[in-house]
């Protein structure tokens, strides 16, 4: 089998790192994997270390005819081209085309939570799809609402999943921090943006800052708004209660080193990972019921979940986690539990697997 992935962002970002993770797996189960991406230094050479093959295109998108010819030429029977946005899927449909082989199956993998659109060339490409494959039933449902041409027959739903190393070594947070002992740690990482719900996130750490413990956020932003964050810290003095650890790597060791996570995105993230990150440490978390994680974070069973934009719920159950520590253990285990059932990467690439083999 045969493996072609496009990746045409100008920047490393999670969309490499899912198409990276899923090309070793492939590779170490004894699959030729191909990748086009665009002509940036950065990403082929991360691709090339793994021991990938590279071959750079234009992808420039449903006009780009010249990458399709391109593509075309390497193409090999029986070989399915796996694009992760529809503008890639456009390309890979019109090398398929080209080759005039109809062996040649294509495959995407939509990693957003959008409306479909309906449009002459839209309609065009959903017929020469043969599968459409979503992170999340609410993101298929957010794509299904617009009604679009498609044969639901080629849709599925794939949770997408983490990588997590065999051996894990927890950082000791509190120490690197000077927190002291008793103290309970929360923890978001991610992007520091305001969809994430930080504004609520430290409105809801000042409604219960008399308690023992610490939110630490990992991560980085825009100059602009981490600024913001800081400001508003001061503003509403919890200085002593949040820690800027800034961008770390790997993350899972700070993961690790938490109590529980902390999820409070205003948006409809279709399958967002952190809370995985947490579960497969075993860590319970806190998180809005808006994303597609309420597919897998079950209220009182694995963690908590609570409206977005709501400081007072999310302070409620933040509170809960630091004021009962037999909760947390109670959650913890049974996320660990899930994650290592259904949530796990072996999991989600089997899943991945059989569509490639249909």
């Amino acid at each position: 089998m045969k493996i072609f992935h496009i990746v045409s962002n100008k920047e490393w970002g999670g969309g490499e790192q899912y198409v990276y993770d899923l090309s070793q797996r492939q590779m170490a189960d004894g699959i030729d994997v191909t990748i086009f991406c665009k002509p940036v230094e950065a990403i082929m050479q991360k691709y090339q270390e793994a021991g990938m093959k590279v071959i750079p295109l234009a992808l420039g998108g449903a006009l780009d005819v010249k990458s399709a010819w391109k593509m075309a030429k390497v193409i090999d029977n029986h070989s399915t081209i796996h694009a992760h946005n529809f503008k890639d899927a456009f390309t890979a449909c019109y090398a398929r085309c080209l080759m005039r082989n109809k062996q040649v199956r294509v495959v995407m993998c939509r990693h957003l939570t959008r409306k479909g659109k309906n449009t002459l060339l839209y309609r065009w490409l959903y017929r020469h799809l043969d599968r459409l494959i979503f992170d999340s039933e609410l993101s298929k449902s957010a794509f299904l609402s617009t009604e679009p041409t498609i044969d639901e027959k080629k849709l599925g739903i794939v949770h997408t999943s983490i990588v997590v190393p065999e051996t894990v070594t927890t950082v000791d947070i509190r120490a690197q921090y000077d927190i002291p002992e008793d103290c309970v740690i929360g923890m978001f990482h991610g992007r520091l943006d305001p969809e994430k719900g930080l504004d609520t996130l430290l409105e809801a750490v000042a409604q219960i800052k008399e308690r023992n413990f610490r939110l630490v956020l990992v991560g980085r932003g825009s100059e602009e708004y981490t600024a913001h964050l800081k400001q508003t810290v001061q503003e509403k003095d919890i200085a002593e209660k949040v820690v800027f650890a800034g961008f770390v790597h790997p993350v899972l060791p700070y993961v690790a080193g938490a109590d529980f996570g902390i999820l409070a995105s205003t948006v409809q993230e279709g399958c967002p990972l952190s809370p995985q990150e947490y579960m497969s440490q075993g860590r319970p978390v806190v998180v809005t019921n808006n994303g597609g994680q309420r597919e897998y974070v079950v209220q009182e069973q694995n963690g908590l979940l609570v409206p977005p934009d709501d400081a007072k719920a999310l302070a409620e159950a933040i509170a809960r986690m630091v004021d009962d520590a037999a909760l947390r253990q109670r959650l913890g285990k049974q996320a660990k539990a899930d994650f290592d059932d259904h949530l796990n990467y072996t999991h989600y690439y089997e899943q991945i697997k059989k569509i490639y083999e249909e």
